[in-house]
């Protein structure tokens, strides 16, 4: 995952992006995700819902796709009363984009105009939303006209499966669900997840083959979704460099990180990888080819001369030469991401960091900007220069890189993050505060930013870090979906309340609050069992890490080293020093008692809700499970509380108390695994390879990993409470 760190909005630089000009609203309860461009109401009733009954469109037009309301239609043979017309008219000059359409609604009729396939379906997607609401509201559709269209041409969202697997049935859903919203790219960053068949042994047993892969790209591409491959080249080659068979590529024989780029068999192993990506593909334009973060490169004996004379860089680039190459002549447009020639330049802090000034940045770019210029004719003209911030994205940094890109004719599209700081399903509501790691507000912020500097292509990134399940990201996704479409759109409560209404068809009262309240049960779930709320750095060498994450493999040389986790983790009562645990740790357990005090109304909240949702009840089914799971770990500390009292009888007490709280602890995770296996595979097959470094997600073929720090613990209150 990239680094995520927290910035100040800089609000001056959002003033002119943030100016909403719509000629009128849509008439309440009305809505579209996204917001449409323009809506100019018109004079009179519009149609009613029942009335429309028939589609009539030309000869020559193929009828997208449509919804669940559409489809059931009549085909009519001539236009007429209660009929959708679809209108294909490539000479209109309304329209600027293929993807654009013109819907008008009268109280008889209603017409789709647009200049192409893509323009008739999305205004299929928008029609099909206000039929949702003028049944479940009863009311007519409004008699207007809504002239729209995309400001980005590429809109993608990420799809990450290197520590999971979800059901086929739920990408297939899920490519339904983003093409509602006009979303028109998943990057597929497949890592051993596809079944290759040119290098065999990469691909997990379990993974996705390249016929089924070929199956949902295209029926993603009949609703306008492009899915574009993503395997990882240079740097994040564990899933292949993990098997001994390719130890011999590796940059260092221990470390299976980096491949060597001088090593003609790394071209070899990442070309048949490619090629099998591309066929699991077909049709697609895009070839993602990763490039970020590579550590450990020009240390072999075939690579340090080359870094000693002419830099490392030169060995990144001429792995990003090699695999442009491939890309082009296998019809395929690469993307890659931009740190490394940042970083060479000594320029990437300036991209992200909020402890770099404005004048700190302009010097670093004077001075950086000639390595960037040195370096520029080396850079291939063929490739996408995925500019990624996770944040607010207006550092200073980050607008000269994006400038540099255009100033110097390479192309350039941006990346965002539904979730960069990983976690379960309930996020930080950052409107709250005046900073963003990632979120709703850094996603608009640098959407907003890349409008501004007419960048065509955004990708909103979900890493699997922490394997949080995929619903976990919808938010994210679809305010993406949003802001990439029209960037001067909604304000984030407005955009809460149409995601409720879309989504669910229900409003949720007082979102932000419910949201907040469960992050806060979130939170102290991460941080109850340990010391400091974190694995702290130790005379192991352990790197520090916050909240659960990282139960590192050995080091290198410490192979044979036996590390006890367990030392991380909050100690239990001193029976015979009554006290003394509770007044230690009452920060957590004044927490803990917050949370069980307000399960009972949040439970009841959460339940409301499902019940009153016609759309994605299970959303909130998982909710539910995973509010109820987080609080079992709160129960377990208040248990030990009452133990942590003076007299045999109080003790007695408190053991039966945790014996309780650890039953709970079970039910309630036995439950959350019910949920989430109705959408993915949570368990791996005995013969997958382990694929171990430093993600908490990949310390267990399992789901297991999410409860490492329970177990252990409850491990150790067995053998307290039998002592």
């Amino acid at each position: 995952m990239k680094i995520k760190s927290h910035f100040i909005l800089t609000a001056c630089l959002l003033v002119a992006c943030c100016m909403r000009v719509f000629p009128a609203p849509l008439p309440h309860p009305f809505k579209i995700l996204p917001q449409p461009q323009q809506v100019t109401l018109a004079g009179g009733q519009g149609m009613q819902a029942d009335k429309l009954i028939q589609l009539f469109t030309q000869e020559h037009i193929k009828v997208p796709v449509l919804g669940p309301i559409l489809s059931r239609l009549l085909v009519a043979k001539k236009d007429g009363k209660g009929t959708l017309s679809l209108v294909l008219d490539k000479t209109t000059s309304s329209i600027s984009s293929d993807e654009g359409y013109i819907l008008t609604i009268s109280a008889e009729k209603i017409t789709i105009t647009a200049k192409g396939e893509a323009g008739l379906f999305y205004g299929c997607q928008s029609l099909e939303q206000l039929l949702e609401d003028a049944k479940a509201y009863k009311k007519p559709l409004p008699a207007c006209t809504i002239t729209d269209y995309p400001t980005l041409a590429y809109r993608a969202v990420h799809f990450d499966v290197k520590h999971h697997l979800d059901h086929m049935n739920y990408y297939y859903e899920s490519i339904d669900r983003l093409a509602r919203y006009k979303i028109n790219a998943v990057v597929f960053e497949y890592e051993d997840k596809l079944r290759y068949q040119l290098q065999p042994l990469v691909g997990a047993p379990q993974s996705i083959s390249i016929d089924e892969m070929a199956a949902l790209t295209k029926y993603a591409r009949q609703r306008n979704i492009e899915i574009t491959p993503l395997v990882q080249g240079l740097g994040h080659a564990t899933f292949i460099l993990k098997h001994e068979q390719y130890a011999g590529l590796r940059e260092l024989p221990w470390n299976d990180w980096a491949f060597c780029p001088l090593h003609e068999g790394t071209y070899q192993v990442l070309f048949d990888l490619y090629r099998d990506a591309i066929k699991a593909t077909p049709g697609s334009k895009y070839l993602h080819i990763g490039g970020d973060e590579i550590g450990n490169i020009g240390l072999c004996p075939r690579c340090k001369p080359t870094a000693d004379k002419e830099g490392i860089m030169a060995l990144n680039l001429y792995w990003l030469k090699r695999v442009c190459e491939f890309a082009k002549d296998n019809n395929r447009i690469p993307i890659f991401w931009d740190d490394m020639p940042l970083q060479h330049a000594g320029l990437y802090k300036t991209t992200w960091s909020d402890e770099v000034t404005a004048s700190e940045a302009e010097e670093a770019w004077k001075k950086g900007v000639s390595v960037l210029d040195s370096l520029q004719t080396d850079f291939p003209k063929n490739c996408v220069y995925m500019r990624w911030n996770y944040s607010m994205a207006t550092q200073p940094g980050n607008i000269h890189a994006l400038d540099w890109y255009q100033k110097n004719g390479l192309k350039a599209m941006i990346a965002t993050a539904t979730n960069a700081e990983g976690g379960m399903l309930f996020q930080a509501d950052e409107r709250n505060k005046g900073m963003a790691s990632s979120g709703i507000v850094s996603i608009r912020s640098f959407i907003q930013l890349a409008a501004q500097k007419s960048i065509s292509g955004m990708l909103c990134t979900a890493w699997d870090d922490k394997s949080p399940h995929m619903e976990n990201y919808w938010r994210g996704f679809i305010a993406a979906a949003e802001y990439s479409w029209s960037p001067k759109g909604r304000n984030l409560e407005e955009y809460d309340e149409a995601w409720a209404q879309k989504e669910f068809g229900t409003a949720i009262k007082n979102y932000s609050s419910l949201n907040e309240q469960l992050r806060s049960g979130s939170v102290l779930w991460y941080e109850a069992l340990f010391k400091n709320g974190n694995l702290l750095d130790d005379d192991n060498g352990l790197q520090s890490m916050k909240q659960v994450e990282h139960w590192l493999k050995p080091l290198e040389g410490q192979e044979k080293r036996q590390f006890d986790y367990t030392t991380k983790l909050i100690e239990l009562p001193d029976l015979k020093s009554p006290g003394t645990w509770s007044k230690k740790y009452s920060e957590k357990l004044n927490r803990s008692a917050t949370q069980i005090n307000n399960y009972e109304a949040l439970s009841r909240q959460l339940q409301e809700i499902q019940y009153n949702s016609t759309r994605n009840k299970y959303y909130w089914r998982l909710a539910a499970a995973l509010h109820r799971f987080q609080t079992s770990t709160p129960r377990i500390l208040v248990a030990l509380k009452q133990c942590d009292q003076a007299g045999e009888a109080a003790q007695k007490t408190g053991f039966d108390a945790v014996h309780k709280a650890i039953g709970e602890f079970h039910q309630s995770w036995s439950a959350l695994q019910d949920v989430y296996s109705e959408t993915r595979f949570i368990t791996y097959p005995s013969n997958y390879v382990k694929d171990r470094y430093f993600h908490l997600a990949s310390q267990r073929e399992d789901l297991s990993w999410m409860v490492q720090a329970q177990q252990l613990y409850e491990g150790m209150i067995t053998k307290w409470m039998t002592k």
